[in-house]
């Protein structure tokens, strides 16, 4: 799993009822029946999650378990790469939307377009429905991919010629010679 590489000192979640109580749910697979650890939002049935990651992911599967109730989460849109993202964000287009089945045990998973996810740095998971409660309830959250070191390239400079200097570019004669071959 990818929970290793979330940087989980900068992720957010948003319109929880418990102040961090969202960071708890990102969590090892083995300890994703710890059902002492959850959010829950506070509104509404909304969350918005945004996890920075420590460098470049190729997302491949997401799972997310809830509780056995109209708690449970049963729609999850996706973004990448949008840093901050706010639920103003959440009109635009997503990368992708899935439509959720309830999950208590944390083995359904939901396979990503990798094609779209395949150079992603933020993700952001907007939970926008339940099955009709007030109020989300979601245990853990797992992230399937591979990770890539983030390599930061320095600002290079460049000097580009409007016209050649001819100075610049000497050109020593060259004098044609023919050869035979016989």
């Amino acid at each position: 799993g990818l929970y290793l590489r979330i940087d989980l000192e900068r992720l957010q979640c948003l319109n929880e009822s418990r102040e961090g109580s969202g960071r708890g749910v990102f969590k090892p697979w083995e300890e994703r029946s710890d059902r002492s650890k959850f959010v829950e939002s506070d509104a509404d049935e909304e969350l918005l999650f945004n996890i920075p990651f420590t460098g470049n992911v190729k997302l491949k599967g997401i799972i997310i378990m809830g509780e056995d109730d109209d708690s449970h989460p049963s729609e999850m849109r996706l973004y990448k790469n949008i840093p901050q993202m706010s639920f103003d964000d959440t009109e635009r287009e997503p990368d992708q939307t899935f439509s959720l089945n309830r999950d208590l045990t944390g083995e359904l998973e939901y396979a990503t377009k990798i094609s779209r996810f395949s150079n992603v740095y933020h993700l952001s998971i907007h939970i926008s429905k339940n099955f009709g409660a007030d109020t989300t309830k979601v245990f853990y959250i797992g992230l399937r991919g591979e990770w890539t070191e983030l390599r930061r390239h320095e600002v290079t400079i460049c000097n580009y010629e409007a016209s050649a200097n001819p100075a610049d570019h000497r050109v020593h004669q060259v004098t044609p010679q023919t050869h035979f071959i016989s």
